[in-house]
This record gives C-alpha cells, structure tokens and sequence, in this order.
C-alpha cells in the first residue's frame, strides 16, 4: 500500500494563555521546528477508521513533499525515521501519535545492484 502527502503545515505549540502570540512548536530533544504532514493511507481497510493521519516531522524548514506522479493527485511519500507511539487518549480510545525525521518520495521494493544477496 503506502500514502499520499496532502499538505505540510507548522505544528503550533500548546500555550494555557489565550493570549499568548502562536508559536511554532519545537522539538525539545533537537530544538528544530516541528511539521505536521498530513498523509492519506492508501490502504482501503484504513478507511473505516479515518483514512487521513497525520505526521509531525522535525526540520528545520518546511519540508517539501515529492513530486506528483503525473495525472495523480497527490504526491507518494515514505517517511524517513518513523516512529509509532500508541496512547490512550482522553476517552480511553487507543490513538497513535506517528513521528518521523523526513520524508522522501517513496523507493522500489528492490535493493540496487550491489547490495544484493547471493546464493552461498
């Protein structure tokens, strides 16, 4: 399967003051700024619970999604460092928040010429 880039936006940081100005969030181990990409899953059984999810990603610029396949509307990602941490959210719902360190349009299933096994 794989998913598809719908956009990048800044991550804003959480403020309990209202009126505190917007801040874009930084990540607190590297102090890059945080992304959020927001990804469709191509997969069709992901459709019943919310094709869409999204990825925060630490850079620092705004990342640039990969170019569109021609004719296609959105541009397929794999997402570089990714990780999977699963919580329980406010309503005791089991969420996962996902994490990555870049992205990158997305490679083919084989290993170049020179990293192939052989036979022994």
């Amino acid at each position: 399967m794989g998913a598809f880039v719908l956009g990048v936006e800044p991550s804003m940081a959480f403020s309990d003051n209202p009126a505190a100005p917007k801040q874009q969030e930084r990540d607190k181990e590297t102090g890059q700024l945080v992304w959020i990409v927001r990804a469709l899953d191509a997969n069709e059984d992901a459709a019943r619970f919310g094709a869409e999810f999204k990825v925060k990603v630490t850079a620092d610029h705004q990342p640039v999604p990969p170019e569109k396949a021609n004719g296609f509307p959105f541009a397929a990602v794999e997402f570089e460092g990714l990780t999977v941490t699963p919580y329980a959210n406010a309503k005791g719902r089991i969420a996962h928040s996902f994490r990555a360190t870049g992205m990158r349009a997305p490679t083919t299933g084989r290993k170049p010429a020179g990293e192939q096994k052989t036979a022994a």
